[in-house]
């Protein structure tokens, strides 16, 4: 079998659920899960993550700038000459003093270049512009994030005091080996419509009710009560 094929079938793996989410260090197959559980891991997963980057003091003022955070507990990048990556995330963005309800994506991408073997970590995206925000919630279901919305990214161990005002994404990641933000800004970006029906219990669901507030559940308080508050004054 070709080695891009099976960097494709490792991603598709973990986009499917069948990568092992519980260590995010160690790759291993399971069989999928349901969507509903699937969903309700991937919150639950994320928590560990805000509480790591509320550590953080840069991170904790980006939590008080950002109009969006963008969670991927598990990013997987498998590279075996023809490289691909990828994984299921969630969205919030601000309302007003408050964060609102997830909705869920799934993120994936490819690359070339001499690169084997696979990684694994958690990947926040913290979303600083309006332009950030209108991609994730308006834009159609699959888009990419540069060719398809001309977002800039920058990795955050690389950013200044001026990049919250001067980017569009600020990537986090608490493994060294994923990829920085040049990649994350290659990324394809798909809306987990499955994970967000089984969710929220609705057919119907529309990334815009939930990011209004038209629509929650009770299985994201825990997430939301470790989320730090965003400043009062929102940013411009």
């Amino acid at each position: 079998m070709p080695r891009y094929c099976l960097a494709s079938l490792l991603l598709a793996a973990l986009l499917s659920g069948a990568v092992d989410a519980a260590d995010p260090k160690t790759l291993t197959v399971q069989e999928p899960g349901d969507p509903a559980t699937e969903a309700l891991t991937r919150v639950h997963n994320s928590i560990p993550i805000v509480e790591q980057l509320k550590a953080e003091p840069k991170a904790n003022e980006l939590f008080a700038q950002a109009k969006g955070i963008v969670i991927v507990p598990n990013y997987m990048q498998a590279a075996v000459v023809f490289g691909a990556r990828g994984g299921l995330g969630l969205l919030l963005v601000r309302r007003g003093l408050k964060w609102s309800d997830p909705v869920f994506y799934k993120i994936s991408g490819g690359s070339i270049g001499a690169q084997i073997g696979e990684t694994q970590g958690a990947l926040v995206m913290f979303l600083m512009s309006d332009k950030a925000i209108e991609a994730f919630a308006n834009k159609a279901s699959t888009w990419s994030m540069n060719a398809g919305a001309g977002l800039a990214a920058v990795s955050f161990s690389k950013q200044t005091p001026e990049t919250a005002t001067l980017t569009d994404v600020i990537v986090w990641s608490d493994n060294k080996g994923i990829f920085g933000g040049a990649a994350v800004g290659a990324s394809k970006i798909s809306r987990d419509v499955p994970a967000n029906q089984v969710y929220y219990k609705d057919h119907d669901i529309t990334a815009q009710r939930i990011l209004s507030g038209e629509v929650s559940s009770p299985q994201s308080k825990p997430l939301l009560d470790v989320l730090p508050a965003p400043a009062a004054k929102p940013p411009t």
